[in-house]
């Protein structure tokens, strides 16, 4: 957990002194972007590839299935909410 805490004051660290680098700051933006969707994949692969997971899927049933909907919608809904609140430019 220590380091986990220590990269992450690092990063902000650096983030706060490279912030006037408006290029690396954009570059920054799309590799983050990239990390995730790599992650997002990767989850997805390990998700596949584990029998006890998808032999259970048909047993997660109906409710699962809406929590999750649930839960993406209103990531979204919430999500754009808080763009158009407080980073959309007026």
């Amino acid at each position: 957990m220590v380091v986990v805490v220590s990269i992450m004051t690092v990063g902000i660290i650096l983030g706060f002194i490279l912030k006037s680098k408006k290029k690396l700051v954009r570059l920054n933006d799309k590799l983050v972007t990239y990390a995730i969707y790599l992650l997002l994949f990767m989850l997805g692969i390990s998700i596949g590839s584990n029998e006890q997971i998808m032999n259970s899927l048909s047993s997660l049933g109906l409710i699962a299935l809406i929590v999750t909907i649930g839960g993406v919608l209103g990531s979204i809904v919430l999500g754009f909410i808080t763009y158009r609140l407080f980073f959309k430019k007026r």
